[in-house]
């Protein structure tokens, strides 16, 4: 059983889709997800704040991938083109999955 069901997040998906470019990167998703659910985006973090990797803490982590995950559940809005590098919310340089738009 998880700990925050992300499902809350779905149906904001197509209208963030909606305002985003027609590639964008899981990081950018993401941003403006938690900026227009910061309510929802805070309850996630603190639910999984005790996931540790290499004993240190990796809340974001977690909750990232599970977002981005979310993506994969809407194939006639976007579609994976790759990996590409981004920075991340912390400023720090990741890889992370560029998203088109289906057209």
């Amino acid at each position: 059983m998880s700990k925050f069901d992300f499902s809350v997040f779905y149906p904001q998906y197509p209208e963030i889709f909606s305002t985003m470019a027609d590639e964008f990167t899981s990081h950018q998703f993401i941003l403006k997800l938690a900026q227009e659910n910061q309510k929802e985006y805070v309850e996630a973090l603190y639910a999984y704040r005790d996931v540790t990797r290499l004993g240190k803490p990796v809340p974001f982590i977690f909750v990232h991938r599970e977002i981005s995950q979310g993506l994969k559940n809407f194939p006639k809005l976007v579609e994976k083109v790759g990996e590409v590098s981004s920075t991340d919310i912390f400023g720090e340089s990741n890889g992370c999955t560029l998203w088109r738009k289906v057209k």
